[in-house]
Formats: structure tokens, sequence, C-alpha cells
């Protein structure tokens, strides 16, 4: 495909039309970040301003297109960001890294869990926890099975064996009793009739109540 300086000029300007016609509309908004948001946000973050998660993309808007353009055209191997750059972990823990996490997400890096990261995205923030979507986590309850099924403890606490709960593929219990990430000050039941339902979980994955209580040991250190 041959393209001279003219027409790639020419399609470059095509395609900064609606990026101006954003532009325009963002002068005259006062909440732009509704206009461009590609869905709802998590409870926690609605008076978090866009660029508390996203980095600004690198470049002007111009060099922007002009390097994305390149590219599908085949000028250039890699796109770049356009506008913002995508949330990472880095910018989640920030203001959610907690010294007392019970699964960090860089043990997940670990060898031993290559084959879990092959079908769970554990050494990511956003992993499980996808912004823009009307949910609180993005995966199964029964998470827990991808590196607890060889579980055995020498102390049992709960009135039914843990790994008895393994070969009944119990699954779905597990949230029931702990707390993923420890930052609740809940003690896990030791009976099982006392875990919270599968359905309590389920509904606080879609951003119903916490069934862990609303109290955090570490709250989130996001400055506005």
């Amino acid at each position: 495909m041959n393209v001279n300086k003219s027409q790639l000029r020419n399609f470059g300007l095509v395609l900064a039309l609606p990026v101006a016609a954003i532009g325009a509309v963002s002068v005259a908004t006062d909440n732009m970040s509704s206009l461009v948001a590609h869905g709802p946000v998590q409870q926690g973050h609605v008076d978090v301003d866009c660029v508390g998660c996203h980095s600004i993309g690198v470049g002007t808007v111009r060099q922007q297109i002009q390097a994305n353009l390149a590219y599908a055209l085949g000028k250039r191997s890699t796109s770049v960001n356009f506008g913002f750059q995508p949330v990472t972990s880095i910018q989640c823990l920030s203001c959610h890294d907690r010294p007392n996490e019970r699964h960090p997400i860089y043990r997940f890096n670990e060898p031993r869990f290559a084959d879990v990261r092959s079908s769970l995205e554990v050494n990511s923030c956003v992993g499980c926890h996808s912004e823009h979507v009307d949910s609180r986590v993005s995966v199964s309850e029964t998470l827990c099975s991808h590196c607890h099924d060889d579980l055995v403890l020498k102390n049992d606490p709960l009135d039914v064996q843990h790994d008895q709960l393994v070969v009944d593929d119990a699954w779905s219990s597990c949230l029931g009793c702990h707390d993923f990430h420890g930052n609740h000050p809940h003690e896990s039941q030791t009976l099982l009739s006392d875990a919270f339902p599968v359905e309590a979980i389920r509904d606080y994955f879609g951003n119903g109540s916490d069934p862990y209580g609303s109290q955090k040991i570490y709250e989130a250190t996001f400055d506005d």
C-alpha cells in the first residue's frame, strides 16, 4: 500500500476531527469524565478523578494520532496509548498498599504459580477488580480452587475438615469464612453452618453489601 505524505496528513486530519470535537465539548462541560468513561466506577472510586488512576499518555494528541496511524499503515511496529495510559497494579497499590495483605500480588510472580497465572490473572489487581463494570469483583467466588486443591491442615479449626471440603469440591464456601485480602477485623468462622452463604458473597462481588463488615483495618490512602 503506497501512501504519500499528503494523503497521510489528510487522513490524520480526518482522525483528528472527533478528537477536536471532544476537546471543544470538554471546554463547555463541567465533568468531561462522564463523557469519556467506559462505564461505571467502583463504589469507592466515585470521587476519584480520571487522572487519579489513569496517567496521561505520552506525547501530544497529534503525536498519538500520527503514531497510531503509522501503526495501522504498517509504518511502525507498535501502537501507542491514546489520551490516557491503561491502569496497572502500580496505580492501585499507590492507594491500596496494605502491610496485612494475605494475598499480595507479587507472590504470584513466583515460578510455582505459573500454572495458576495461565488461568487466573492473580499477579495483577485488575485481574480480579476490573474498573468500569458494574461489579466489585470480576472473577468467580470459587477462585480459591486454583491454589488450594491440595489443602490439608494439621490442626483444622473448622468443624468440617478443609480437606473434606476439597474432596467435596465445595469451593464456593471458602469466602464464606475467609476474607481474601484480610483487611477486615473479621475472624474466620469455626462452624461451617455459620459461614456467609454463597449468595451473600456473590452479592458482595456485584457491589452488594459487605458481609465481612464495613470497617477496614487499612483505609485507602488516596488524597484528592
